[in-house]
């Protein structure tokens, strides 16, 4: 398994993608991000948590998503976006924020799901299985 928590590298990339830099507190790094062409904001907030991983939190005009034992993020500049990524056992969740101001969040996915033949899947668990995927071949 990877290594607990987002790494200082990660972090980079993130604020790289959205243009914008963390501001930080003591146990937090808060980023405010601004889709410029529809003018779409999101709140992200990432928390230290004991055992090193952490907290995600997104927060958008209408919704308020949570990811917690957080242990890794993957950016894609190729997709513009970042998925962050809480492994438990057999089951995978992630919480998607994209540069156009998507979010998406895919909780407790059966790790089997990701490798199986996906013209066999239904179309909601399809949506999970692409999606999460590249956090399994990102390993």
């Amino acid at each position: 398994m990877a290594e607990a928590g987002i790494s200082e590298s990660e972090f980079r990339e993130i604020a790289e993608l959205f243009g914008a830099e963390f501001v930080r507190t003591e146990n937090c790094r808060s980023l405010g991000i601004v889709n410029q062409r529809t003018g779409i904001k999101i709140s992200l907030d990432i928390f230290a948590d004991e055992g090193g991983n952490h907290l995600v939190s997104v927060y958008t005009s209408n919704s308020h998503l949570q990811l917690q034992n957080c242990g890794r993020a993957i950016v894609s500049s190729m997709l513009e976006e970042v998925i962050f990524v809480s492994e438990t056992g057999s089951h995978i969740s992630g919480l998607i924020i994209s540069r156009q101001g998507d979010c998406s969040m895919y909780a407790g996915v059966n790790r089997e799901l990701l490798s199986s033949d996906f013209m066999e899947l239904s179309s909601e668990k399809l949506l999970a299985a692409v999606a999460l995927s590249v956090a399994e071949s990102g390993r």
